[in-house]
């Protein structure tokens, strides 16, 4: 298990919620820190993704090229905010860039530290994924209200 996570603060973070203390103590303890600096990523778009991250220190965004060839800031994620879940959720490539935007830590938790969860006690399994698709529907409303915005800024010009 990483080192000096206090698992109090762990059961704080939207990933975790709701999730027995030693389930948590069980995903990490096959976890690892993975450390990057500002501008640094954590994956490419299109690699094959089997682990999610949950940000300790520090702020990572997802970055997206579009079809001219110039990079977009599509979101950011701080402390506490999990990113990678699309591909344990959904078992497709990883679809952006995510890099760090300044000294970064995370916790990396792997698709087979979740299947020990699902041996261990399926009803905490489906809770981890239910609280990661909360997490992914949140996010999907705030970039349709983004969505919007540009098209209302398109529409004004």
């Amino acid at each position: 298990m990483p080192e000096n996570i206090p698992i109090h603060r762990l059961k704080d973070m939207p990933v975790f919620g709701g999730l027995r203390e030693d389930i948590i103590k069980l995903i990490l303890d096959g976890s690892h820190y993975v450390e990057r600096e500002a501008g640094e990523p954590f994956f490419l778009e299109g690699e094959r993704g089997d682990s999610s991250y949950i940000i300790e220190t520090g702020s990572a965004a997802l970055i997206k090229v579009g079809a001219s060839g110039q990079p977009h800031q599509i979101r950011s994620f701080l402390p506490g905010e999990c990113f990678g879940a699309m591909a344990l959720l959904g078992v497709y490539p990883r679809s952006g860039v995510v890099q760090a935007l300044e000294p970064c830590r995370v916790v990396e938790i792997k698709a087979d530290q979740l299947f020990s969860v699902y041996q261990a006690d399926p009803e905490q399994y489906v809770l981890i994924f239910m609280n990661m698709a909360r997490d992914l529907s949140r996010r999907l409303r705030d970039t349709d209200d983004q969505l919007v915005a540009c098209l209302d800024e398109l529409h004004c010009r």
